[in-house]
């Protein structure tokens, strides 16, 4: 009867080991699937935004430069520097075969949270705004931040 026994408990050992490691593999499969989902998922919290506007996807900070037409002179030649920390330093020379005029101006600019390629100068750069293009600035709007309508050119360049 012994020898009846053993053999049987032989398989029934077997089954309920090869059950549990079945059980076993299906926990790792499951918790791999889990971490697998887990890597895939953004790891952006839902509360914010996901896109590409000019202040995350661009370098924008630098030095622009160009000359802007000028109703009363010759030209404007228009240096701005902008600062990864918002802020900017405006060099404007007012180009007149009399007298050259040169104003400096320092200040703060923020990224208009509707239109997240334009920037806004502060109240020392009299609000003026730009778009921010790549390596390129061009002067907007000072009240919409909509396109000059004008065959000259109101662009500045990245050095």
């Amino acid at each position: 009867m012994k020898k009846i026994i053993w053999p049987g408990l032989l398989v029934v050992t077997l089954a309920l080991s090869a059950c549990s490691k079945t059980q076993d593999s299906k926990e790792i499969e499951n918790s791999a699937d889990q971490a697998s989902t887990q890597a895939e998922a953004p790891l952006v919290p839902s509360n914010i935004a996901v896109g590409d506007t000019a202040e995350s996807s661009l370098d924008w900070a630098g030095e622009y430069t160009g000359t802007f037409p000028c109703a009363d002179c010759e030209g404007i030649k228009i240096e701005l520097e902008l600062n990864s920390d918002k802020t900017y330093e405006l060099s404007e020379e007012y180009i007149s075969t009399s007298k050259s005029t040169e104003v400096h101006t320092k200040g703060s600019f923020s990224f208009d949270a509707s239109k997240p390629s334009i920037i806004t100068l502060d109240e020392k750069g009299e609000n003026r705004k730009f778009f921010v293009g790549e390596n390129y600035l061009e002067a907007r709007d000072i009240q919409t931040g909509d396109k000059i309508d004008s065959n000259l050119n109101y662009t500045l360049t990245k050095n």
